[in-house]
């Protein structure tokens, strides 16, 4: 597929400006039109389709695509998503945001040069966006959040791992299951070094207090 991310990242750049008018257009827009028509058209390209036929994407539209690609697509989707919600065009939010998820779960594990672009910081952004509340389910931002913690986990990023689990159990109503893999997270820690614990951003007090909540939640489900 021959598209340039660099493309890509110019229209996440373009969007921090106020613009008059979409380039190539002689009429003005309001400033969220503006930048839905500049996110429509970089996604067009991308994924070799017409801007107005965005609004019939599904997953396997964006499947085909290299990881790189996939991972800036979902970043503009989100934008997008959120854009969508404050126009008030929910449906259409409610569909960037799902493809979003989609894509950011799709390359969790593909790094880029800098932190703040793994596909997890984005797809924690996501979650705890407006439009979140209208795409997902209860259910399905928790299965999310699980899937975070599972791959803060795997980076030995325990503080990180802590959040997503507790956010998950907050959104998911304490599911048992949940719980007992939370017991089993902290009980494994508890068998770690304190420095490997504090290097880490979880200190032992810290695992032995959540853990303490995570056994009150456990028991007031009985």
């Amino acid at each position: 597929m021959i598209i340039q991310n660099r493309h890509l990242e110019k229209a996440l750049n373009d969007l921090s400006s106020a613009y008059e008018s979409v380039p190539g257009e002689d009429h003005h827009y309001e400033d969220h039109s503006i930048a839905l028509a500049i996110i429509d058209r970089v996604l067009a390209d991308a994924l070799r389709t017409k801007p107005d036929l965005l609004v019939l994407l599904n997953a396997t539209d964006i499947e085909p695509l290299d990881y790189s690609l996939k991972a800036h697509v979902a970043r503009v989707l989100l934008v997008r998503a959120q854009l969508l919600y404050e126009t008030e065009q929910y449906d259409f939010a409610a569909q960037s945001a799902r493809l979003s998820c989609q894509a950011f779960r799709e390359t969790l594990s593909y790094e880029f040069e800098d932190e703040d672009r793994y596909a997890a910081n984005h797809l924690h952004q996501l979650l705890t966006r407006q439009v979140a509340a209208i795409a997902f389910t209860p259910d399905e931002v928790a299965a999310s959040y699980e899937i975070l913690f599972d791959y803060y986990v795997g980076l030995e990023l325990l503080d990180r791992a802590e959040d997503m689990l507790f956010h998950a159990l907050d959104v998911g109503g304490d599911d048992a299951r949940l719980i007992e893999r939370g017991l089993a997270f902290y009980d494994d820690l508890s068998q770690k070094k304190t420095r490997y614990l504090q290097k880490r951003g979880l200190p032992r007090a810290e695992v032995n207090e959540s853990r303490r909540e995570l056994v009150a939640r456990l028991e007031a489900q009985q």
